[in-house]
């Protein structure tokens, strides 16, 4: 009974900072994610992280403000976590309006689970794709022993390293925007090609609707080759996503 206030505590100040990661992270922390299944992720790995870092967190604060100090300070080093990760996420969505807008289907659109909304038909597919792709290939299990070792990165109690954070957010944004380049670099160049191309004819025989006979062709044409790139544009996106997984180790 003794030990008992002291181990809530732990485990306490664990659920803070890994929930706060969970509710973030790609996959476990969409939104079409029951909020309870997401807890009790959290609240199993929580119990499962607290014999491994208790001799990480200090003694049960004596006084209630130091106590809510201490589990708002964790939330927000778990939200900064789960921040890089959702941002490096969003690469996909970003890529799937590029694709959308160079194959004319910029206006098609579907549902995006992870989102639970509407969004570019490119976007849904990248996302749902990502996400196979992320549990498939076991880099979830980075940010879990990511979320472990955070604990000796910051200590519990410990000043907010708040410029480390802010570092690490803006290297993530200019990130996901490069990697949404590189996902969609070949429909970039194709859909330079091809309106210069048709800009070249429409100037030749201006009498002819070329953009609206070229319409279909460039849709099909996109189609195929969005279809034949799109694997090694992933695969890029997929070991960006591990590596800022191992950097959390």
């Amino acid at each position: 009974m003794e030990l008992l206030p002291q181990t809530v505590w732990v485990i306490g100040l664990v659920f803070a900072r890994v929930g706060a990661l969970m509710m973030l992270a790609p996959g476990i922390g969409d939104q079409f994610v029951p909020t309870r299944a997401r807890l009790m992720v959290a609240l199993f790995i929580a119990f499962t992280l607290a014999p491994v870092v208790a001799n990480k967190i200090g003694p049960l604060p004596s006084d209630t403000a130091t106590m809510f100090l201490a589990i708002a300070k964790e939330i927000l080093i778990g939200l900064s976590l789960g921040l890089t990760t959702r941002i490096l996420f969003s690469a996909l969505a970003t890529a799937g309006a590029i694709a959308g807008m160079q194959t004319g289907l910029g206006m098609a659109m579907a549902f995006d689970p992870s989102q639970q909304q509407q969004g570019a038909v490119f976007g849904t597919f990248l996302a749902l794709l990502g996400t196979a792709l992320v549990f498939q290939s076991d880099v979830h299990h980075l940010f879990i022993s990511g979320a472990a070792k955070s604990f000796e990165n910051f200590l519990p109690g410990g000043p907010l390293p708040l410029g480390d954070m802010a570092q690490f957010s803006l290297r993530a944004f200019s990130q996901a925007f490069s990697l949404a380049i590189q996902i969609t670099a070949p429909l970039l160049l194709f859909g330079v090609v091809i309106n210069v191309a048709l800009g070249i004819i429409n100037r030749v025989a201006p009498a002819i609707q070329v953009f609206f006979i070229a319409q279909p062709v460039q849709v099909l044409l996109g189609i195929m080759l969005f279809a034949i790139t799109a694997g090694a544009g992933m695969l890029v996106w997929l070991e960006a996503i591990a590596t800022a997984g191992r950097s959390l180790n």
